[in-house]
């Protein structure tokens, strides 16, 4: 059954990754946040507790008075969260049965799902951070070198808005001034010259130009710089890539084709991720599968295999 998602809504989520582990956390925020949880927990009344405290209790199935977990229940109040609305951490023990069960209450008792990132949605909404400090969110969660973790904080800082709002700042001084020279020509001020508004213009693109070469850098952090390693069989590219990664990630063998299908793993080179691509051999083959996966895919010719990275022809995927 679909069910009526608004802005307005209280919303909970795992906010830990999958998985066991010792702690997993789950996340409600909204107006009823507080509330919701509070039907759920037996020890203190969370409706009375003072913002930013952790409290000790129960997590209980209103049904069954059946006790679920031990947990710690962290409460926070708005304005100063997040999301800029009430928030509830769950602290739960970790376990993917366990956690489950916990969120199964919270959303049964008038909390509903989090859509993909839409804490940070509310925080973007409710004026908590700009667009630029959201992605900014999404980058240090991705990151995957120190490098990168540097640029994705200084973005969630507000590096690249206040550098915006400089540049947007010039143009509106342009702007201000020539209009008090239209508008009130009667009082003595500078007028704003074609030469002068020429260079402020030059200044503004210079500015743009140097914040859009940066944006190349920030997706190379973001994504990884993606490199193939291409060439016949039995060339050495498998052991190029365990060399690379220090570890043995690729089989290798010395039997032709033993790399059907591509890998892919990150290596850090001075701060930058660089995202190696191990690919087939490109050769000719008298292969029944392999000739028959080509001629069902653009690219495959008879029983050629252009399999290097970008190429047509990707054979089937071997268990």
């Amino acid at each position: 059954m679909s069910q009526n998602v608004t802005a307005f809504d209280t919303i909970a989520a795992i906010a830990t990754p999958p998985g066991e582990g010792a702690i997993a956390i789950i996340r409600v925020s909204g107006q009823d946040a507080i509330k919701t949880v509070n039907a759920l927990f037996r020890g203190r009344d969370l409706t009375k507790v003072a913002t930013n405290t952790i409290n000790y209790g129960h997590i209980v199935d209103p049904d069954t008075h059946a006790v679920i977990d031990e947990v710690m229940v962290s409460v926070m109040r708005a304005p100063k969260t997040y999301t800029c609305e009430d928030v509830v951490e769950i602290n739960t023990h970790g376990g993917i049965l366990a956690t489950n069960r916990v969120l199964h209450l919270v959303v049964g008792t008038g909390a509903r799902m989090a859509e993909p990132g839409e804490f940070t949605k509310r925080a973007f909404l409710n004026g908590r951070i700009d667009l630029t400090q959201a992605e900014g969110v999404m980058d240090i969660i991705r990151a995957k070198t120190d490098r990168a973790m540097d640029v994705a904080e200084h973005q969630l800082a507000g590096g690249l808005e206040t550098e915006i709002r400089a540049t947007r700042q010039k143009v509106l001084d342009v702007l201000a001034q020539e209009e008090v020279n239209i508008d009130y020509p009667e009082y003595d001020t500078d007028q704003m010259t074609a030469q002068a508004m020429r260079q402020c213009a030059e200044l503004v693109i210079k500015d743009i130009d140097r914040l859009l070469q940066t944006a190349t850098e920030g997706q190379i952090m973001r994504d990884g710089l993606a490199t193939a390693i291409v060439g016949r069989p039995n060339v050495g590219k498998s052991s190029l890539l365990n060399y690379l990664l220090h570890e043995d990630k690729a089989i290798v063998t010395d039997v032709a084709g033993t790399t059907r299908d591509v890998l892919e793993e990150y290596v850090n080179v001075r701060g930058v991720p660089l995202r190696l691509v191990d690919t087939a051999g490109i050769h000719d083959t008298d292969d029944k599968v392999e000739k028959n996966w080509c001629r069902t895919l653009p690219g495959g010719v008879g029983g050629r295999r252009p399999r290097a990275a970008g190429a047509g022809c990707q054979p089937p995927t071997h268990g």
